[in-house]
């Protein structure tokens, strides 16, 4: 039986805009459930998902079994900052909650910088705990971004069932 896919990665894959052709990395896809929302978007395109976790890899590649088989998804049992993608090869790179983007992302955010290509965007999707604003975290993003070398593009926030999220788009500066 499969699983209801959560409204909030729904949400989260229509801010993403995917394109037919757009190559996108997830990192972080925990059960993959993004995968195949993104997948089904794809003509020419490409979606790769990492974890760190084998047991969600594993989930994620059992879940997504014929988007895997089609060769246009692969899902990647690896830490971004160990996962020795090819430079410039995503127009989207995204995550979903990757706390280490709240602290002080400096080799994660040089990374996503080396893997996207000329103009692409990197987004960031979060979930605060309950009992926190989601204010803070967007400032926190913003700074952390800024100070890396990225320009934000844009912040949305929703609020879905209850909960509020926030996305904030953003690209590296030229410099």
């Amino acid at each position: 039986m499969a699983r209801e896919i959560p409204e909030r990665y729904r949400w989260a894959v229509g801010l993403l805009n995917v394109r037919p052709d757009d190559y996108i990395l997830e990192i972080g896809c925990g059960r993959g459930q993004m995968i195949g929302l993104i997948f089904q978007r794809l003509v020419s395109g490409r979606v790769t998902a990492i974890d760190r976790s084998g047991t969600m890899v594993d989930t994620a590649r059992r879940s997504n079994e014929s988007d895997v088989a089609s060769g246009k998804a692969e899902i990647l049992h690896q830490e971004l900052l160990d996962a020795r993608l090819p430079p410039a090869s995503f127009d989207k790179i995204f995550l979903f909650n990757i706390n280490a983007f709240w602290m002080d992302p400096v080799a994660e955010l040089a990374e996503v910088r080396r893997l996207l290509k000329p103009g692409g965007s990197f987004h960031l999707f979060h979930q605060p705990p309950p009992d926190h604003e989601i204010e803070e975290f967007v400032d926190r993003f913003k700074l952390n971004l800024e100070k890396n070398g990225f320009q934000v593009d844009s912040v949305a926030v929703e609020s879905i069932a209850g909960t509020e999220l926030a996305c904030v788009v953003s690209r590296p500066s030229l410099r």
